[in-house]
């Protein structure tokens, strides 16, 4: 994804302070980096949209092929074949599959993508309903992960003990190991029930006061995004630590918190970040079942309940829109990365 060039170095990068004169000139430098960049940009961006359209064919077909009658589980068993028939008509779902993904590829193009079978709302209405309290777990889940993994990840690389290094790996492997609901069964017995810190269900829609609903489930969702994020700033950290560049920092003198962000951080975050950008998806998975677990109103919870009553428009409609936020995610994580660390080539 990323590789360092060894000729190249770049203005104010402490990296640069042992690395001897630069073989190209500061102009040829920057011209490079911008068109590095303009490729990056755009060669990202055709890809979001490839991976967009792919994510919702898929979506469609799967809905589709799957078991089940939307028609007649809308009517009901006692529904007569000719009810079936003209609701089938009316729904467009008597044409072709073909047919109607082109009808579908359309309409999102004129922003119309469709009606719940079920509850007569257009997608559109439900997305914007439900999504907020989706996005706000997600980002608040994100924030803790940060805040908790790149201490944890600090400490344990300048730690000495080998007895400590030890530790935090096996801490982090049975972290992984540890289900989400189990996670989430336990924060909600612990702080819910026995502590009563957090509600145990319901919601308040505006911030701050969805803050006392979401703050639980989105502790137990970073559950899966701590172990990770540190191990891995916890390997760049102990890389960046055997360069010259940081010696040169400590002889120095530089003051403690540009030594911690320009001698080590920066120059370690840039894998950490293009890794958090990959792990959206998942945080996207974990947020689903704590929105069933904490009976929260999101998107998640909508979207297993379309899948169920075979709602294909509602599941294509959200199956998108969390493709989408994984895509542009995913390029925002690349462009940090570049711009984290200006040695990364991007591909």
């Amino acid at each position: 994804m990323y590789s360092y060039p060894e000729t190249e170095s770049f203005k104010e990068d402490p990296m640069a302070e042992v690395s001897g004169p630069s073989e190209v000139s500061e102009v040829d430098t920057t011209n490079r980096n911008r068109a590095a960049l303009r490729r990056m940009f755009y060669g990202r961006f055709l890809r979001s949209l490839s991976v967009g359209f792919w994510v919702m064919v898929i979506a469609f077909l799967m809905i589709r092929l799957s078991p089940g009658d939307p028609v007649r589980i809308a009517l009901g068993s006692e529904a007569t074949e000719a009810s079936v028939t003209e609701m089938r008509h009316k729904l467009g779902l008597d044409q072709s599959v073909f047919s109607q993904f082109f009808h579908y590829f359309i309409n999102i193009f004129q922003g119309d993508l469709g009606y719940s079978y079920f509850s007569n709302r257009t997608v559109t209405s439900v997305v914007t309903t439900h999504l907020p309290v989706t996005l706000q777990i997600i980002a608040l889940s994100i924030i803790l992960g940060i805040l908790l993994a790149i201490p944890i990840a600090l400490l344990i690389a300048q730690s000495k003990n080998q007895l400590t290094t030890y530790l935090f790996r096996a801490f982090t492997s049975v972290s992984l190991a540890l289900p989400g609901f189990f996670l989430a069964v336990v924060g909600l017995y612990a702080f819910g029930i026995k502590l009563h810190w957090a509600p145990a269900a319901g919601y308040e829609p505006g911030f701050p006061g969805s803050f006392k609903y979401i703050w639980l489930p989105a502790l137990v969702n970073c559950g899966s995004l701590v172990p990770v994020l540190s191990r891995v700033l916890h390997s760049s950290l102990m890389d960046t630590l055997d360069e010259e560049f940081v010696e040169t920092g400590v002889i120095r003198g530089v003051k403690k918190i540009r030594f911690y962000w320009s001698y080590l951080l920066r120059p370690s975050l840039a894998p950490t970040v293009v890794l958090l950008s990959y792990m959206i998806g998942v945080m996207i998975g974990g947020t689903v079942i704590m929105e069933t677990i904490f009976s929260l109103p999101g998107i998640g919870r909508e979207l297993i309940t379309a899948v169920d009553s075979r709602d294909y428009p509602v599941v294509q409609g959200v199956v998108m829109i969390f493709g989408l936020i994984v895509v542009f995610f995913s390029f925002i994580g690349d462009l940090l990365g570049y711009l984290l660390d200006r040695r990364v080539t991007l591909s």
